[in-house]
């Protein structure tokens, strides 16, 4: 190892690949070392990852031993880009002293249930809701929140198990199978029945919610990137976003801001994190809080010539300032547009010509993330989109029509 300030990574599938680390901690003179937690995917990655760093594997190894082996190290930060390794990455930074999310406040960063009694008590936002671990509280739940509502589970990411019910029967339905293991869907083992926020109306593609990464040093929470979003898939599945500048006006962008960061500053939050504003008729509306970067926010906003958000994660890491933008106002609009199986849909059939997708005008990159046979029933969330196609507009009615187009191609078939 160099003389040079060590960041310690812990990795995992995450908004963030090795290559983008690598080149953002290199460009602020530091080595990394990734932490490898014993998951597939993590321990999978081990080769490429000792390409970009030097690597300490947890496998067969207790906590106290990992820590003694980055303590040698004398790292000047940490941090994941991994959701499920928030909490571990606390742990970490804790015994280390190293600056992060406070172990204290994991649970509110983390569980939305959590969340939503932080920002009660904080004045920021107020919404009914209520956590279930079993079916027999469906009735229970209906009762404290009302209906209409919306399900998702009080911890994970990507769409998972998230559905709006109208009645009690749909509600009912809706746990019954969500606890059941024999439903052949995803299980929980806790969710949370919400008063659902109504979204204004908006022209399609155009959705009614927006994500504003921040970071955070104590109080002082500046935005780093605004995606705007397209119009959700149904259920509850989103089709990816879009940014430097919105369709939605700056006024309208400054007040969402302002209420991401009050967000990200009441669950007392060190780094990085994303929020995702509802917009209602009576103005924007908490959804959630992620304690981390979020999915393409960093591909867009550098493609967009707005910021850098790799770079500001690993500043905030290292507990060096950083440089926010102003809201974008022009300049290119850079998208990442996820194609999502119909609802009804549950495995795909057929792949056929997916270059009708690359010859489309402003589309640079198709990357297919499924094959024939793979099951994609709307429960599993995220994990069942069948392709994510990138690039780059001058104007948001070229980007409404490259939209148009992409969902009109026909490229692939469906059994339903």
């Amino acid at each position: 190892m160099s003389q040079k300030p060590v960041l310690l990574v812990v990795y995992d599938t995450g908004s963030l690949a090795p290559t983008r680390i690598a080149e953002a901690a290199r460009s602020n003179g530091c080595d990394v070392v990734f932490v490898a937690p014993e998951t597939e995917h993590a321990q999978e990655m081990i080769v490429i990852l000792e390409m970009f760093g030097a690597v300490v594997n947890t496998v067969d190894r207790t906590e106290e031993d990992v820590l003694r082996s980055l303590r040698e190290l004398r790292p000047a930060g940490i941090l994941t880009f991994g959701e499920d390794q928030i909490r571990t990455t606390a742990r970490l930074a804790e015994a280390l002293g190293l600056p992060y999310h406070r172990t204290a406040d994991l649970d509110a960063i983390t569980h939305k249930d959590r969340q939503r009694e932080r920002f009660a008590q904080a004045g920021i936002d107020s919404i009914g809701f209520h956590t279930v671990t079993s079916a027999a509280q469906a009735d229970e739940a209906i009762e404290l929140v009302g209906l209409p509502a919306i399900i998702k589970p009080v911890v994970g990411a990507s769409s998972r198990n998230t559905v709006a019910v109208a009645t009690a029967e749909e509600c009912r339905a809706a746990l019954a199978r969500m606890f059941d293991q024999d439903s052949g869907g995803p299980v929980e083992t806790a969710v949370m029945v919400e008063e659902l926020l109504v979204g204004r109306p908006e022209p399609r593609p155009w959705g009614d919610y927006i994500a504003v990464d921040c970071v955070a040093f104590g109080d002082d929470v500046r935005p780093v990137f605004v995606t705007s979003k397209f119009a959700l898939a149904e259920p509850f599945r989103e089709r990816g976003g879009y940014g430097g500048y919105s369709v939605v006006p700056k006024d309208e962008v400054r007040a969402v801001i302002d209420l991401a960061c009050a967000a990200v500053r009441a669950l007392r939050i060190h780094g990085v994190a994303d929020v995702e504003i509802k917009l209602t008729a009576a103005g924007p509306r908490v959804i959630e809080v992620n304690g981390r970067l979020g999915a393409w926010v960093d591909d867009l906003a550098v493609r967009s010539r707005t910021s850098d958000p790799a770079d500001t994660a690993i500043r905030a890491a290292l507990g060096r300032p950083c440089e926010t933008p102003e809201i974008s106002t022009a300049g290119p609009i850079a998208f990442h547009y996820l194609i999502v199986p119909p609802a009804d849909a549950r495995r795909v059939r057929a792949i056929g010509d997916v270059g009708a997708l690359r010859r489309l005008p402003n589309v640079e990159r198709v990357s297919v993330l499924t094959e024939p046979g793979t099951e994609v029933g709307w429960q599993i969330g995220a994990e069942a989109n069948v392709a994510a196609v990138t690039g780059a507009v001058a104007t948001h009615e070229e980007l409404a029509a490259t939209v148009a187009a992409i969902e009109s191609a026909d490229w692939i078939s469906y059994e339903y």
